[in-house]
């Protein structure tokens, strides 16, 4: 048998590929910036270049399981940690692979392509910024159901009516006050803003509810459903909307009514999502990788599948932003706003993947069984160590 790739958390954590990390998060930030400066056609050849470092990452995550991969990817470490020059030397010659493939590849387009049609590559991850919210949606809610399988035990019914959904939509709006506070007003004394902001967040406030109650009338039928943990789902479809109203707090807060410029805590906050997004998706490509018996999407495979995302993600954010001649605040405001109304959306077909309950009995199925069979459960209760009197009260029933 051989060697079992490790585990998804254990191959992120690992510093042997933390160098491609590392180029992940400067080569997205140098690209953007000389995007939008426009440095030596920088526009639309930076276009290229995030494509073809995705490419590359895509590659490496093929060939990263073999024993040539393992040579050329993977910085060896020997345990000693990263605070050595030895290590960064490492992670210098492990990088030359993917500088050099994607040289290549950004040669080969933007030689075949030509000076007129290179544009057309920008268009491309603009529209893939499209495509990438759509996934990061999906991602989060397939995040969600996998917790709702893990918790849906047995058959229970679902909690609807006026008062448990307002108790929801009170719990929404308790949770998102300190934030829109911390965000819409800095902190400081809601007083002293001026009317429009108040009405503003206050609008916000509406519709996180609104979302709430839609959310629930929309999956009432499928939560009802017979053979499914209702109150699982409950909770799924609270924990939906609680991270959709989240993405819409993300772009409410980048709305030029309220913020002029991109902030230190808003870049933090997106690549915060994005990588919760990637690993999700990283994750379901690895369970079932490891189903099958893949090996290109396991372990440290998985690691170089994210990267590869992450570049596209950065390229088509650059892309877009440069072709709408807009702002990273806009550009990452629609994607926000965008996700969110998709998580929504596609709610209901959400809550019917996560399926019947896993062992598939009702509750109360002990007190039906007592009832039903005498004996059953009186075996139950002397297993249980029930009071002898109260046993002997029931063999004397029995008899």
């Amino acid at each position: 048998m051989g060697e079992h790739p490790p585990g998804i958390f254990r191959s992120f954590s690992s510093p042997s590929t933390l160098p491609h990390f590392l180029l992940l998060v400067s080569c997205s930030g140098l690209l953007y910036a000389m995007m939008r400066i426009d440095i030596w056609s920088f526009e639309d050849r930076g276009g290229a270049i995030f494509l073809s470092l995705a490419m590359s990452y895509i590659l490496a995550a093929l060939i990263a399981p073999s024993e040539l991969g393992i040579r050329m990817l993977r910085v060896s470490h020997d345990g000693v940690g990263i605070l050595n020059s030895a290590y960064w030397y490492k992670s210098l010659l492990k990088l030359i692979p993917i500088i050099l493939a994607s040289g290549l590849f950004s040669a080969l387009i933007i030689t075949q392509l030509g000076s007129e049609n290179i544009k057309f590559v920008k268009l491309f991850l603009a529209f893939l910024f499209v495509a990438m919210s759509v996934f990061q949606a999906l991602s989060l809610n397939y995040g969600w159901v996998i917790y709702s399988r893990r918790i849906s035990r047995k058959v229970r019914p679902s909690k609807d009516g006026r008062v448990i959904l307002s108790t929801r939509i009170l719990i929404c709006i308790i949770l998102f006050i300190p934030l829109v506070w911390w965000f819409g007003f800095q902190a400081g004394d809601p007083s002293e803003a001026n009317i429009i902001d108040k009405l503003y967040w206050i609008f916000f406030l509406g519709v996180a509810s609104l979302l709430m109650i839609i959310s629930y009338n929309r999956t009432r039928k499928i939560r009802s459903s017979r053979g499914v943990d209702g109150r699982s789902l409950d909770r799924l479809v609270f924990l939906i909307v609680i991270t959709a109203c989240w993405h819409l707090l993300g772009a409410w807060r980048r709305s030029p009514v309220v913020a002029e410029k991109t902030t230190g805590s808003m870049m933090i906050e997106e690549v915060i999502l994005m990588s919760a997004s990637i690993f999700l998706a990283v994750w379901s490509m690895a369970n079932r990788g490891r189903k099958n018996d893949w090996k290109i999407f396991q372990g440290q495979s998985a690691v170089f599948w994210g990267i590869g995302f992450g570049f596209a993600y950065a390229g088509s954010i650059s892309s877009l932003t440069a072709l709408s001649e807009g702002t990273l605040l806009t550009t990452t405001a629609i994607g926000h706003g965008f996700t969110a109304l998709v998580m929504i959306g596609i709610i209901p077909i959400t809550v019917s993947w996560v399926g019947p309950a896993i062992d598939g009995k009702v509750e109360g199925d002990e007190e039906i069984t007592s009832v039903s069979n005498p004996e059953e459960g009186l075996k139950r209760k002397i297993s249980m160590n029930i009071p002898d009197e109260q046993i002997g009260e029931e063999i004397e029933l029995l008899d």
